[in-house]
């Protein structure tokens, strides 16, 4: 009988402190981030960085090129992968879960582990928050 082993890489502490950097250096271009945070779940085995914005309605292009121009400055940490970094707009569904749960409690999330959680329909098996707006 086969059993299947799901290895889960760690969020290491270089992970949440670069992208707290990467998301202030955002800010301090004007970017208007509107929620950010470290997801992982069974579907995409590997710890994923989204970043919320209205901006990113009008154009991902535009947005992928502030994170870059952003990335370029100095990497957050080693071994940073542009492809772990998704933008999202505020009509995603993991992002409107957060949002109205950080609504309804009025908070901002700030540093919230979300470890095999339900919010509304969104499973989140583990998440690291910065914050929502």
């Amino acid at each position: 009988m086969a059993t299947e082993i799901l290895v889960k890489d760690p969020l290491e502490k270089e992970m949440i402190e670069g992208g707290r950097e990467l998301v202030l250096r955002l800010a301090r271009t004007g970017f208007n981030v509107s929620a950010a945070l470290w997801l992982w779940n069974r579907e995409r085995p590997y710890w994923r960085l989204l970043i919320a914005s209205p901006a990113v309605k009008k154009s991902l292009d535009d947005a992928y090129q502030k994170i870059g121009d952003a990335l370029r400055e100095k990497p957050p940490f080693p071994n940073w992968e542009m492809t772990r970094i998704q933008p999202l707009t505020n009509s995603e569904p993991v992002i409107k879960a957060l949002r109205s749960q950080a609504k309804k409690y009025r908070t901002n999330m700030a540093g919230e582990r979300l470890k095999e959680s339900w919010l509304g329909d969104v499973s989140f098996d583990d998440a690291y928050i910065y914050f929502v707006k």
